[in-house]
C-alpha cells in the first residue's frame, strides 16, 4: 500500500522521544501558568475599578470631609480607590483623566492633594502641589480660577479638605 508522503513520514515517527516529552512538558507547564497569572491579574484589575467606581458613586452621592492624610490614599496607589485631588479646597474625582493624574502621568504630583499652588503657578514642581496660596499674585489666582472651572466642570465632585 502507498501512503501519502506526509503519512509515511508521520508514520515513520513512532513514539515521541523521551526528551522530547522531558522538554515539552515544563515548557507547556510555564506557558499554563504565566497565562493563568495573566488571567488572574486582569480579573483582579477588573475587580478593583469596579471597587473605585462603586466607591465614587457612594462618594458623589455623599460627598466626604477629608483631611490631608486621607486625601492622600487616593492618589492612585491603590486600584481599589478613585483618583482623588483637591483644587481650592473642592476634592474631585478624576479617575477618568488616570492616564494625567495617575501614577506616573505628567500631573501624578498633584494626586492625593489639594494642589491649588501647583495650578495656580501652573508647576509640577513637588513643593508646589500645596494648598497654601500665600504670596501667589492675582494672574495666577486667574489661572487657578480658569483650571478650578475646567476640572470642576469636567469631573465630579466627591467631597473636600477640611
Amino acid at each position: 500500500i502507498a501512503l501519502p508522503p506526509m503519512a509515511w513520514a508521520l508514520e515513520s515517527l513512532g513514539q515521541p522521544p523521551t526528551w522530547l516529552l522531558v522538554l515539552a512538558t515544563p515548557v507547556a507547564l510555564l506557558f499554563g501558568y504565566r497565562w493563568l497569572q495573566r488571567r488572574l491579574a486582569a480579573m483582579d484589575e477588573a475587580s478593583a475599578r469596579a471597587e473605585a467606581a462603586a466607591l465614587s458613586t457612594k462618594l458623589q452621592k455623599n460627598p466626604k470631609t477629608f483631611t490631608k492624610d486621607e486625601l492622600l490614599a487616593y492618589n492612585g496607589m491603590d486600584r481599589r480607590k478613585p483618583l482623588l485631588l483637591a483644587l481650592k479646597g473642592r476634592v474631585i474625582d478624576v479617575s477618568a483623566g488616570a492616564d494625567f493624574y495617575g501614577p506616573g502621568g505628567p500631573y501624578g504630583i498633584f494626586a492625593g492633594k489639594d494642589a491649588s499652588k501647583g495650578f495656580a503657578m501652573m508647576s509640577l514642581k513637588e513643593e508646589d502641589a500645596h494648598s497654601d496660596l500665600t504670596g501667589v499674585d492675582d494672574d495666577h489666582l486667574k489661572i487657578l480660577d480658569d483650571w478650578y472651572s475646567k476640572l470642576t466642570g469636567k469631573y465630579p465632585t466627591v467631597g473636600h479638605v477640611a
